[in-house]
């Protein structure tokens, strides 16, 4: 099968199951808000939050090296797969202990020790975020077969959804709803152990010099995911400290909505990975070439999602929890635009990583959390919930700006002709939107009609370049 035929394929398998997912995850989430009050909804994303920083721990970017080590032929496939499977069941054991340790010594109440321990279990078994579990994708990964994990992933979230329906209907308490939710990932955890031994069938040794070896190479990346993880938490983290649980759970909402839309760039880059790691090994110019190629799509994708939610919020968070986390509106309408932002910065991010400049994105993640920290501690005491979104986008925001400048700076990329494209196209969508108020059905085609038309007219996408590019020609 043709290169460009695999990775188009893979890339489809991997937003299909994700979009599936999504679904799921979205109805969960309308569950769990109808359920829970805002209060104790914050406290349920506090714990899952905390959890989900301390994964981050569990990976340290050895899933990407040893991803894009594999591809390239630098180590042997079994042998690579072995010691990643290895150092991160070491690293994830360590993790759990840290995080429940750590919450005690902050003097948080027993109630949250216990939310958050059961959480814990997550960084072995969850599909939901970087951790252990991850680990074996890297063989679906190497050979473009992410259709696997995407079906396990699919089946795992129907069953979490109809046990957490099951367990609401029991008035089950918060503490054994967490508990369940990461208990039933057992099934799928099994099966993706064993399916993934069928692609490549670890090795397994202790090679003290190559795991030296391997951190070495992985640790400006681990840096730069350790830090985008403090910049996930810090917004939540001061909210917890400095603001109600109310304020927690009504800036927690809109960001596990746009959160849970960043699976689309990083679909996209892992499919795109393996080819702009081997191209790297050849010029520069071809790592250029596959920048702007995954920069157009995710701007292709993301602009009209930014733009759409962003007119529509209010709907959104009313269709959701029927009225109760309406001051989540605004934060949504606003951490949109930041998610926007993301897609962009995590194309700058695997792309300096294929082309081992993994460096640049220790620093740009180090600006972004120092920013965040900078203006969540200035905002929140005053803004609560909205000072949390503000610190999010202008976060992002500095982050992008450091990216663009890096990326002219290291690799002589100019994304000001792309970007200006794309964004005039979404604010003639958004003017569609704003001067013909349809029913909300009819606006939304007629809005992404005329989003495609443009970009097609002034000539931004271009399908035959996409097929010559992804083949090799």
């Amino acid at each position: 099968m043709a290169s460009g035929i695999k990775i188009f394929w893979n890339c489809a398998s991997i937003l299909t199951g994700n979009f599936l997912n999504k679904i799921i995850s979205i109805v969960v989430l309308i569950y769990l808000t109808g359920y829970l009050s805002p209060a104790e909804f914050g406290r349920y994303s506090f714990a899952i939050s905390y959890i989900a920083f301390f994964g981050i721990f569990t990976d340290m970017g050895l899933n990407t090296l040893i991803t894009r080590e594999i591809s390239g032929g630098s180590i042997d496939a079994s042998l690579g797969f072995g010691h990643a499977i290895i150092i991160r069941f070491i690293l994830s054991v360590s993790t759990a202990a840290v995080s429940i340790l750590s919450l005690y010594a902050m003097g948080y109440p027993v109630e949250v020790l216990g939310i958050t321990a059961a959480a814990s279990l997550s960084l072995f078994l969850s599909f939901r975020g970087l951790f252990f579990r991850t680990v074996f994708d890297v063989p679906f990964q190497v050979n473009l077969k992410m259709s696997y994990p995407s079906a396990i992933n699919f089946l795992n979230e129907i069953l979490t959804f109809g046990l957490i329906v099951l367990l609401i209907k029991q008035n089950v308490s918060l503490l054994g709803l967490v508990l369940a939710i990461n208990l039933v990932n057992i099934p799928g955890f099994v099966a993706i152990i064993y399916f993934s031994s069928k692609v490549i069938r670890p090795r397994f040794s202790i090679d003290l010099t190559m795991w030296k070896k391997i951190f070495t190479e992985a640790l400006p990346l681990g840096g730069a995911v350790l830090l985008e993880g403090i910049f996930i938490i810090i917004p939540i983290f001061i909210l917890s400290r400095l603001a109600t649980e109310e304020a927690l759970g009504l800036y927690s909402l809109p960001f596990r909505l746009v959160s849970s839309l960043w699976i689309i760039p990083v679909a996209l880059m892992i499919s795109l990975f393996p080819k702009i790691s081997r191209d790297a090994l050849r010029s520069e110019d071809l790592v250029k070439e596959g920048f702007l190629k995954g920069l157009k799509m995710v701007l292709l994708i993301g602009v009209p999602i930014a733009v759409l939610t962003d007119y529509y919020s209010s709907n959104i968070i009313d269709t959701f929890t029927r009225g109760r986390y309406m001051g989540s509106a605004p934060a949504l309408s606003l951490m949109i635009w930041g998610t926007l932002i993301y897609f962009v910065n995590t194309v700058f991010f695997y792309i300096f990583t294929a082309a081992g400049r993994q460096k640049m994105n220790t620093i740009v993640w180090c600006v972004v959390s120092g920013v965040s920290v900078m203006l969540c501690a200035l905002l929140i005491p005053g803004q609560l919930h909205m000072g949390a979104a503000m610190g999010f986008v202008g976060s992002l925001g500095a982050g992008l700006l450091l990216n663009i400048f890096l990326g002219y700076r290291v690799l002589g990329i100019n994304v000001v002709p792309v970007l200006s494209k794309f964004l005039l196209s979404g604010l003639l969508t958004l003017t569609v939107l704003f001067f013909l108020p349809f029913l909300p059905e009819v606006s939304v085609i007629l809005s992404l009609s005329a989003y495609l038309s443009i970009l097609f007219f002034i000539r931004a996408v271009s399908i035959k370049e996409w097929g010559e590019w992804l083949n090799g020609k």
